[in-house]
């Protein structure tokens, strides 16, 4: 295994800067925002082949990508539109993925928010086909980030977001394909087992994201559950994840690949120096357990 990074917490660098960092800090893999947030980077122009600065970024700097993600796209919406417009930009970055050698488009299902998730499952099952399809056809791999998007606003939705609703989406598109961009920080909180979870998806992960998550009991004791202010993300090391033990179980499971680093810790924020300790910090932390 090896330590990477999500470069979301970095989006103001164009990739010169950021891979010229990566190199010089040590890192040889980088997850890149495949969305329009990321301004320094034409999805469209390299999936037409007219330029391909991701291609040319890797091999300049001996730093591979090994994952797209963009996780604002909503595949089950009920507004035709917006879904069409979800598979556009997922066929953009698949193409592009596809010409900068990069294996893994990463993204979230969407939600009708007027559906139970089972409903959105039944209803959406040809979505998720065509994904799957799509997939296949460009010989790159989607993964469904688990993050269940309820603590944002506006919502960004998700229902990949537990073991319960991964076993039907896989019954659904069972393609080696399509897998899990795996992020503990959003089970813990919801009362699932992560260690078991890896056990039982062993053979679809394509991606691990390093986020931990503490839990704030005075913010609980006041507000109850339903605000979900009584948790928030941190930095691996400190928030409520056991890291040795997570990193024995991808062992022990047999994942050899990418753990991405997910910087999204409010108290390593506001400035490029705290994002970059957060960074240093997390890295720091994770790599005793290699």
């Amino acid at each position: 295994m090896e330590i990477g990074l999500y470069h979301s917490c970095l989006m103001e660098w164009d990739l010169d800067r950021l891979f010229s960092w990566a190199r010089t800090t040590g890192y040889r893999a980088l997850e890149l925002h495949g969305g329009p947030r990321f301004r320094h980077v034409d999805w469209s122009a390299i999936a037409a082949g007219r330029v391909n600065p991701v291609l040319d970024a890797q091999e300049k700097y001996d730093v591979r990508v090994v994952g797209l993600m963009n996780g604002a796209l909503n595949f089950f919406s009920a507004d035709t539109a917006e879904r069409d417009s979800a598979f556009e930009h997922l066929e953009t970055l698949l193409h592009a993925a596809r010409r900068a050698r990069v294996p893994l488009v990463s993204t979230f299902t969407g939600r009708d928010p007027t559906l139970t998730l089972d409903e959105n499952l039944e209803r959406s099952a040809d979505s998720l086909r065509r994904i799957a399809d799509l997939a296949e056809r460009h010989a790159v791999d989607v993964a469904f980030e688990n993050c269940p998007m309820f603590h944002v606003w506006p919502w960004v939705h998700n229902v990949a977001v537990s073991p319960a609703m991964w076993r039907r989406i896989f019954e659904i598109v069972p393609t080696p394909r399509m897998g899990l961009n795996f992020d503990p920080s959003h089970l813990g909180w919801q009362g699932i087992d992560t260690l078991a979870a890896l056990g039982d998806f062993r053979d679809r992960i394509k991606l691990v994201q390093a986020k931990d998550t503490e839990i704030l009991p005075d913010v609980q004791r006041e507000e109850g559950m339903l605000s979900l202010r009584w948790w928030r993300h941190r930095i691996p090391g400190e928030g409520s994840i056991d890291w040795a033990a997570f990193f024995a179980r991808l062992r022990e499971v047999g994942y050899d690949s990418v753990v991405s680093i997910e910087h999204e810790d409010p108290v390593y924020e506001g400035s490029d120096e705290r994002v970059l300790e957060g960074l240093a910090r997390t890295r720091a932390h994770l790599e005793q357990f290699l």
